[in-house]
């Protein structure tokens, strides 16, 4: 309905098209920074399962890593990476972010709190559980990095 909005937003007056406007971008700008986390963290799993199984080399994941986080939680993700690769630990088949919200931002560090299921399957077939996390993205020059990705419980 293009043609319907644009009709509508000229027949409204100027002071609600203001707000309507207002609200939307605060609205956008909030779900894009929570798509965005939610894009990084889910790049991210995608990225350490592909190598510690073997679908990529280490070398090539530490290039894609680079480009999702940085700081400690780079350097510790590798390190995690060069112990347990080609290991039997449990494959994460679907990761499910069923709750996330921005708890703050500081600066250029949004925090999030976020719960995560995820899937996995070991040795007594498939799994479940659930646990929340504190995700920081660092967000200098608009470019977005996970800096932290704590357990809480």
């Amino acid at each position: 309905g293009g043609i319907m909005e644009m009709r509508y937003l000229k027949a409204a007056g100027a002071a609600a098209v203001i707000c309507i406007i207002v609200s939307v971008m605060l609205g956008a700008a909030e779900n894009s920074d929570v798509q965005t986390v939610k894009n990084l963290l889910e790049k991210r799993t995608a990225v350490m399962e592909n190598v510690l199984f073997g679908k990529m080399t280490y070398d090539e994941g530490k290039e894609q890593l680079k480009t999702i986080e940085k700081d400690k939680l780079y350097n510790d993700d590798l390190r995690a990476l060069s112990q347990y690769r080609n290991t039997d630990l449990e494959s994460v088949r679907k990761m499910e972010i069923t709750e996330i919200e921005k708890s703050s931002s500081v600066y250029d560090i949004m925090t999030f709190r976020c719960r995560i299921k995820w899937t996995y399957s070991g040795c007594e077939g498939i799994c479940e559980s659930t646990h929340e996390y504190r995700v920081s993205v660092d967000t200098n020059g608009g470019d977005y990095r996970l800096i932290l990705f704590e357990l809480l419980r």
